[in-house]
C-alpha cells in the first residue's frame, strides 16, 4: 500500500511524543490548524499542499493535479455502490436473530507490526472471538485491531444483544509501552446509536476488504470486522482525520468512545 510522504520534522515530532501523550490524538490535522496557510497553498499550488488535505479543500481541488489526487485520497470513498447494503439501527437489531456460529467466526487480526509479535501469541486474535468475553451470543459483533504509530495494536470488541444492551472490551498496552491489560464497559444507548450511525456512514457493507487509502508515515491502520444476521464484512485500511471516508468514520467513532472512558489508550480520544 502506498503512503503519502510527510515532512521529516513531523515524523520526528511524532516519534518524540512520550507514552503518556499517546492517550489522546496528539495533534489536529494541519489543515484544521492552519486554514489560511492551506488556502494559500492550494491557490498557489505549493508543496505545502502535502499537509493540507481536508474534505473542504478536496471538494474543490481534488482533481487539480497529481499531488491533489494523493492528498485528497483519504476523503474519497472506495465503497462499491453497486453492492447491496443495509442500515442497522437498534430497532432493526431488536427484530433480528442472534449471530450464528459462522457469523461469529471472525478473526480480529491486526495490521502486522514488529511490536505486535507478542499480541499474536495471545488469544486476542483467535477465531470466533468477535464478541466481548462476557457475551456468548449477540445481535451485532464488532472487532477492531487498531495500530497507531509505534505502539502495539489495540484490540476493540463490541457486542450488542437482544435487549439493546451493548458491551465494549478494549485491550491495550497502558500508555503505549506499559503492561497489556483488558477492560470492559457497558455502552449506554447514546453510544450504541453513535456506533450504529458510524457503521452506516462508513458504508461498511460495501467497502472492499483492502481499502487502499493512502496513509501518513507512522500513522494509523485498522482492521475491522462487523457481523449481524446475514451480513459480515472485514476491512483493512489507513485511518484518516475526522473528515476521512469509509472505515475511518467507524474507527474514529470507536476511538472517541474509548477516549471518554480510558485516558491511556494509544490513539484514542476526540479530535480537537
Amino acid at each position: 500500500m502506498g503512503v503519502v510522504r510527510i515532512p521529516v520534522v513531523i515524523a520526528a515530532l511524532l516519534s518524540l511524543v512520550p507514552p503518556c501523550a499517546a492517550s489522546a490524538r496528539p495533534w489536529k490535522s494541519y489543515a484544521h490548524q492552519h486554514p489560511a496557510e492551506c488556502a494559500t497553498a492550494w491557490a498557489e499550488k505549493t508543496s505545502e499542499r502535502d499537509l493540507c488535505g481536508s474534505r473542504q479543500f478536496c471538494t474543490v481541488h481534488r482533481n487539480d493535479d497529481r499531488i491533489s489526487g494523493f492528498v485528497c485520497d483519504p476523503y474519497v470513498s472506495k465503497a462499491d455502490r453497486k453492492l447491496d447494503s443495509i442500515t442497522i439501527t437498534q430497532a432493526w437489531l431488536a427484530t433480528a436473530r442472534d449471530l450464528n456460529a459462522l457469523e461469529m467466526l471472525a478473526r480480529c487480526q491486526p495490521y502486522i507490526l514488529p511490536t505486535d509479535r507478542g499480541v499474536l501469541r495471545k488469544n486476542e486474535t483467535g477465531f470466533g472471538d468477535i464478541l466481548p468475553d462476557r457475551m456468548k451470543i449477540g445481535r451485532l459483533g464488532l472487532c477492531a485491531a487498531i495500530s497507531f504509530g509505534p505502539f502495539p495494536t489495540t484490540i476493540v470488541k463490541v457486542g450488542i444483544g437482544a435487549a439493546g444492551q451493548g458491551w465494549m472490551e478494549v485491550t491495550w498496552n497502558r500508555n503505549g509501552t506499559g503492561a497489556r491489560e483488558t477492560h470492559t464497559l457497558r455502552l449506554n444507548p447514546a453510544e450504541i446509536d453513535h456506533l450504529l450511525v458510524a457503521v452506516t456512514r462508513s458504508d461498511f457493507w460495501r467497502l472492499p476488504h483492502r481499502g487502499g487509502h493512502l496513509g501518513a508515515a507512522d500513522g494509523e491502520m485498522a482492521t475491522v470486522n462487523v457481523a449481524v444476521a446475514g451480513w459480515t464484512n472485514h476491512v483493512t485500511d489507513a485511518v484518516g482525520d475526522p473528515d476521512a471516508a469509509d472505515v475511518s468514520i467507524l474507527v474514529n467513532t470507536l476511538s472517541e468512545i474509548i477516549g471518554k472512558h480510558w485516558h491511556d489508550v494509544p490513539g484514542a480520544g476526540v479530535w480537537p
